[in-house]
């Protein structure tokens, strides 16, 4: 278990890539229980039921995006292991990210006081340094997973992330 933990590290610092990791169906459906477990373990002592429905929706979304990418390059046989890594170091962040979430402001209260609210405060910089290395490592995944080029990956990568931030904030925030 430590030498599997080792490994998704070790795919976080560009170390190794997916290719690595067993192509497991339980590894996988495991992880992705654990991984879905942390996300809402983070989100609903903060932001309510809804919030955790729509976490949920977006990690089957994940699933589907990861899919997709890999079908659409003719690499769908890597999904497992594209996905494990994926999660695991979505995990990872995620626990690290934990201790920050009572220190952000929720997005709704951050959008009504934008103008008034600029600081950069030590979380807020912390927060905005892991979603970086979040879009980093799903880059470098998809990069080695794909044979394409990392700013290629960086360009996907970036495109879902604004497409999953649109669709957080007209779930949880709908403007009436």
């Amino acid at each position: 278990m430590l030498r599997l933990i080792f490994a998704f590290v070790d795919i976080m610092l560009h170390r190794r890539g997916p290719e690595d990791l067993p192509s497991s169906p339980f590894l996988l459906w495991t992880l992705f229980s654990v991984s879905l477990g942390v996300e809402l373990a983070v989100v609903l002592p903060y932001d309510g039921a809804r919030a955790g429905a729509v976490s949920a929706l977006v990690s089957l979304l994940d699933l589907w995006f990861v899919w997709a990418v890999l079908r659409m390059f003719s690499r769908e046989r890597r999904f497992r292991q594209t996905m494990t890594a994926l999660l695991a170091a979505g995990t990872i962040l995620n626990l690290l990210a934990a201790p920050l979430v009572p220190f952000l402001p929720e997005p709704s209260v951050a959008a009504a006081t934008a103008a008034a609210d600029t600081q950069m405060t030590l979380p807020r910089f912390l927060a905005a340094l892991i979603e970086i290395w979040s879009i980093d490592i799903a880059a470098f995944v998809f990069a080695r997973a794909l044979e394409r080029p990392y700013l290629l990956c960086v360009a996907v990568v970036l495109s879902y992330v604004f497409l999953i931030v649109i669709l957080r904030a007209t779930l949880l925030y709908p403007v009436i």
